[in-house]
């Protein structure tokens, strides 16, 4: 399940203080040159080929991605289906909200590599240590959660056990990507999303019963393949959990102030990526209270073809210009910054042109593919698709409130189109069906662009407060 995937902030809401990072005066190394592609690479080059290297990531994962929604829908059952659409969107809602806080803070504010102080070491054990904390406390979360939604024992410790592994390997894979390693991305995707897709598969064909249980095991084991891959990562995560609760009793550590630092950003992230990811709920559950567990498994598994149809190609860009971006703006370079956003947002609309067109040409066999029946309206994949692209393009065009670190504007924003989308889907699915849900959906996505547009204006120049000197500094903007 593919759901609008970013980070944020609101101008004035987040007052918290900035980690130090590198100032152009403090580039001595020549990092900026590198990270920006080298002498006679512009940053529009640059930009293409990391897309391409996130590309390379996203083909395998989309393929399967692609793949699975057809099969998973004929191994289990279009019901049985619709009860996983409701149930994973939850988790991956929890999820999101347990590691998004660290995930955008580490993007935002991940130290260079060839850092001249020890700023590195203390932010990976910031990061170990709540990474720690927030698997321990999402799984006590998810106890009443499971409770209240009546599933069996052995769904509670499935449920638990994939929220848990994807919350680690998440924040694992933004620290790659925030050092700019498209190529460990791409191992790990690759490794992940075949297993993915084969492991529940045998799952279900070994044990002769068509649970939706059953997939999603096997969607949590392939999540922790890549991180049992890594022996590291385990002994690692371990040791640093372990010893959190020194860490965090030290208040002269810098770990510590890094880590509050982190959370203070972060914390209206974790709760945006969770409403985030709970939009495909509210939609898919009031489908599910009118017309049952079948209609609300067709809308998904339409919903999932057309959102990850188009991510395959555009989100590639997104992880590309993302750190470029944050990195571009820390070290002053302010046009570059402003150019990647720019050249990020065309490069996701010249592709989307042809991929709509495809949707358009082939929407009624591609419908009558993935559901298994003719009888539902072949208007509804290509309008998805124009949901997920816009909301693609909503990813870029909030880049602004994440520079200016106003992650409760984004809050605010992602909460009125989660009350839009609630109260369009009430009053209108009982009415019009599961097609009134795919207006609902891209209306969303243009209540969210035109908040941004509103709210997300770049000054010309970055405020002292925006400069990051030191862990003393606050923003009162």
């Amino acid at each position: 399940m593919i759901a609008p995937q970013s980070s944020s902030t609101l101008a004035g809401d987040n007052r918290s203080p900035s980690l130090p990072l590198l100032s152009p005066e403090r580039d001595s190394s020549g990092l900026l040159g590198r990270r920006n592609g080298g002498s006679g690479q512009t940053s529009h080059q640059a930009l293409l080929q990391d897309s391409f290297g996130y590309l390379v990531s996203k083909i395998v994962p989309g393929f399967f991605g692609l793949l699975s929604v057809p099969v998973f829908v004929r191994l289990i059952g279009i019901e049985e289906y619709g009860r996983l659409s409701l149930l994973l969107p939850v988790l991956m809602a929890l999820a999101g909200a347990g590691a998004g806080w660290l995930q955008q803070g580490i993007l935002r504010f991940h130290p260079a590599t060839d850092h001249p102080d020890n700023t590195a070491i203390f932010f990976h054990r910031a990061v170990q240590v709540g990474t720690g904390y927030a698997v321990l406390v999402l799984s006590l979360l998810l106890l009443p959660l499971l409770g209240v939604l009546h599933y069996r024992p052995t769904v509670w410790l499935i449920a638990e056990i994939y929220c848990a592994v994807q919350l680690i390997y998440s924040v694992r894979l933004s620290g790659m990507q925030a050092r700019l390693q498209p190529g460990k991305v791409v191992y790990n995707e690759i490794l992940r999303s075949a297993a993915s897709f084969f492991l529940p598969l045998l799952l279900v064909l070994a044990a002769g019963r068509k649970s939706f249980g059953l997939v999603l095991l096997g969607l949590a084991c392939g999540y922790a393949l890549p991180l049992a891959a890594r022996r590291s990562t385990w002994r690692g995560f371990g040791h640093d959990f372990h010893e959190a609760g020194a860490v965090l009793l030290s208040l002269a550590a810098p770990a510590r102030q890094t880590l509050g630092q982190l959370w203070r950003f972060g914390w209206a992230v974790g709760a945006w990526l969770m409403l985030c990811q709970a939009l495909p709920v509210i939609d898919r559950s009031i489908i599910h209270r009118y017309a049952g567990y079948a209609p609300a498994g067709v809308y998904a598994s339409l919903y999932e073809l057309a959102v990850r149809s188009f991510s395959l190609f555009a989100f590639p860009v997104t992880l590309a210009a993302h750190p470029r971006i944050m990195r571009s703006w820390n070290l002053g370079d302010y046009a570059a910054a402003r150019r990647t956003l720019r050249h990020a947002i065309q490069m996701q609309t010249l592709m989307f042109l042809p991929v709509e067109a495809a949707g358009i040409v082939f929407a009624r066999p591609l419908t009558a593919l993935i559901t298994g029946t003719r009888s539902v309206s072949s208007t509804l994949l290509p309008l998805l698709m124009l949901g997920g692209f816009l909301w693609q393009i909503a990813m870029l065009a909030h880049k602004p409130l994440e520079i200016m670190q106003r992650t409760r504007t984004m809050l605010a924003g992602m909460l009125t189109v989660a009350l839009c989308e609630f109260a369009g889907n009430y009053l209108l699915v009982p009415r019009f069906g599961m097609t009134s849900a795919v207006y609902v959906f891209v209306f969303g996505a243009l209540v969210y662009l035109a908040f941004v547009a509103m709210c997300g204006k770049l000054p010309q120049e970055r405020r002292d407060c925006l400069s990051a000197p030191s862990l003393d500094a606050t923003c009162s903007c």
